[in-house]
C-alpha cells in the first residue's frame, strides 16, 4: 500500500522499526552487528511486513485511543501516569506479539520469492538470544517481540533455499552499507 522509504539512524542500538506511511528506520548498530547482508534483508523483510499489514498505523490509533479511555476511567491521581503507562504497554505488547509473528512470516515469504535463504535470519535471532537472553517476569509481557529462540526455529523451518544462491550485495557494497553513517 505504500512506497517504502528507508532511513538509517546513526545510533548503536541493534534495532529497526516501521512507521506509518511506509517509513522504515534501521539503526547503525544493526548494520554493525549483522554478519552479512542476508541478516539485514531478513530484518528489512520483517519491517516491510509491518508496513504491508499497516501495523504502525493500527498501533498508533490503538495507543491513542486506549490511553484516552484509561485516563477518563482512572482520572488524574498520584501514580496514575505510571498505571496508564504500564497498562498501555501491556495492551500494546499483546497486540504487537501477533503483529511481530505475522511480519516474520511476511519476511520468510519475501526471502523465498527472491530465492534467498531464511537461515541467516535465524542466525541473527540466535545471536540476539546469546547476547541478551530472554525477558523474564513482568518484562516478558511488556516485550513486543516473541522469544528469539522461537523465532529462530520458525525461520529455519521456513527455509526453502538449499545450497548456492545469488548474493544480494557484493563485498564492496556490503562494506559501503555498513559504513553508511561514518
Amino acid at each position: 500500500p505504500y512506497d517504502i522509504r528507508l532511513h538509517v539512524l546513526d545510533h548503536k542500538m541493534i534495532n529497526a522499526f516501521a512507521l506509518p506511511g511506509g517509513h522504515i528506520v534501521l539503526f547503525e548498530g544493526l548494520l554493525d552487528d549483522a554478519k552479512n547482508p542476508l541478516e539485514v534483508a531478513g530484518v528489512l523483510g520483517h519491517e516491510m511486513g509491518h508496513v504491508e499489514h499497516r501495523d504502525p498505523t493500527r498501533l498508533a490509533l490503538r495507543s491513542a485511543g486506549s490511553v484516552g479511555v484509561l485516563g477518563l476511567l482512572l482520572g488524574d491521581f498520584a501514580g496514575g501516569a505510571a498505571v496508564l503507562f504500564m497498562t498501555e504497554k501491556l495492551i500494546q505488547a499483546q497486540y504487537s506479539q501477533g503483529a511481530e509473528a505475522g511480519s516474520d512470516t511476511y519476511a520468510y515469504a519475501l526471502l523465498a520469492a527472491a530465492k534467498l535463504p531464511t537461515v541467516p535470519m535465524a542466525d541473527f535471532f540466535d545471536r540476539l538470544h546469546k547476547k541478551y537472553g530472554e525477558e523474564k517476569g513482568l518484562m516478558s509481557h511488556l516485550a513486543s517481540h516473541p522469544d528469539s529462540l522461537g523465532r529462530s526455529e520458525a525461520a529455519r523451518a521456513a527455509n526453502t533455499v538449499e545450497g548456492d544462491f545469488v548474493p544480494i550485495l557484493t563485498a564492496d557494497e556490503w562494506a559501503s552499507l555498513q559504513a553508511i553513517c561514518d
